[in-house]
């Protein structure tokens, strides 16, 4: 079972990093967000250079990458960095939908982590000397709850690009 969860990493960090289109379309949603735009404002949006209009965090940089289909894969970066690091639980992607006049960004479950969270009472009753991993629920709260707030940055540059407005981080201060 170890072995098989160990591959199942591996394969999820592959995917991760050959950003297989695939990959990020698939998986349950965690973090779903809608902005809703007219056609103008869709038909002139771009999303090229997401990450300059990020925040500057203390956590490892989000990159983003464009698809075949014309959306957007966004994860943490894995480029070594000073910022903290924690458990990714979600993998994104910003999608337009020109028929339903929005922008939508999805957080979608880490395969590695749900397969975890489900084997984790039989690991613990099979084997009693593993009870310290049922501390993994709590760092995969830990960790949604820093991405949670972190997409939701995702979502306000993005809606700053529908509505043509400058980054938030560039605006004067009132």
């Amino acid at each position: 079972m170890a072995i098989a969860l160990i591959a199942l990493m591996l394969i999820e960090l592959l995917l991760l990093l050959a950003w297989v289109p695939l990959f990020f379309r698939t998986g349950i949603v965690l973090f779903n967000q809608r902005i809703a735009a007219s056609p103008d404002d869709l038909k002139h949006l771009s999303l090229g250079g997401l990450e300059r209009d990020m925040p500057i965090e203390r956590w490892a940089r989000l990159s983003f990458r464009a698809l075949a289909d014309g959306s957007v894969a966004f994860r943490e970066s894995f480029a070594p960095g000073f910022g903290g690091r924690y458990f990714p639980l979600m993998h994104g992607q910003i999608v337009v939908d020109t028929r339903r006049r929005e922008v939508r960004v999805f957080g979608r479950c880490s395969w590695f982590a749900l397969v975890l969270a489900v084997l984790l009472v039989p690991i613990v009753l099979l084997r009693p000397v593993a009870w310290p991993m049922l501390a993994v629920p709590s760092l995969f709260c830990i960790g949604y709850h820093i991405q949670r707030r972190r997409y939701a940055n995702v979502v306000e540059a993005v809606r700053a690009r529908v509505r043509n407005e400058f980054p938030w981080q560039f605006k004067a201060p009132p």
